[in-house]
């Protein structure tokens, strides 16, 4: 199992500040919540420095732009493509596959409170995600069956691919085929027998 130890950067010391996930889950409540708000700053505004009044020099544009990449950069950290400090170069598709693997761990833990005898919708998505990343953690099966999935997926043209997650509708099907062998603008029989009614005369 991979370690959980948090090694803090200490530059003015030269060194770092070693945190355990037991220290951390012994954080009271507002604490935690403070340190994830400074650190999700400090994550969701990487790759701004290029943003400035002279590379966009209306406001809305550069909120705009800001924006953006506050997006992509939270949406890189669901996905597990961020980069890590200390850490190694992200390998091409590890987001997709981690993205996979973590929905496929999400949907075990949700079979297992099933299975149990609870409902899903009484736990915080949050606390979901927390438990499938440690099924992730404590066992590669999952990162396995997710390589083999993207993989698969890649073999499959886009196109081909994207079928399989729809249905073809039957009631579509009959109405198409009805209206094909009544002919396009052809009146049906009832249609035909009709005649318009003549105006009642006026009144005088």
């Amino acid at each position: 199992m991979a370690s959980t130890d948090l090694n803090v950067p200490c530059p003015k010391a030269k060194g770092v500040f070693t945190v355990t996930k037991e220290d951390i889950d012994a954080l009271p409540e507002s604490t935690y919540r403070e340190i994830m708000l400074q650190g999700l700053k400090s994550v969701l505004a990487r790759g701004q420095s290029k943003i400035t009044a002279d590379t966009y020099p209306s406001e809305d544009e550069r909120r705009n732009a800001v924006m953006q990449i506050v997006a992509k950069n939270w949406n890189d950290c669901q996905n597990g493509a961020i980069k890590i400090t200390g850490g190694k170069a992200k390998k091409a598709g590890a987001g997709a596959i981690m993205t996979e693997a973590r929905r496929l761990a999400r949907q075990a833990v949700k079979d297992a409170i099933k299975a149990d005898g609870g409902k899903i919708s009484h736990y915080e998505a949050s606390e979901i995600t927390k438990a499938a990343n440690a099924l992730i953690e404590e066992y590669p099966e999952y990162l396995e069956q997710a390589t083999k999935n993207v993989d698969e997926r890649k073999a499959k043209p886009p196109a081909v691919a994207i079928l399989s997650s729809i249905k073809v509708s039957e009631k579509k099907v009959a109405a198409a085929k009805a209206k094909t062998k009544k002919g396009v603008g052809q009146l049906s029989a009832t249609q035909a027998g009709l005649t318009a009614k003549p105006r009642p005369a006026a009144q005088q």
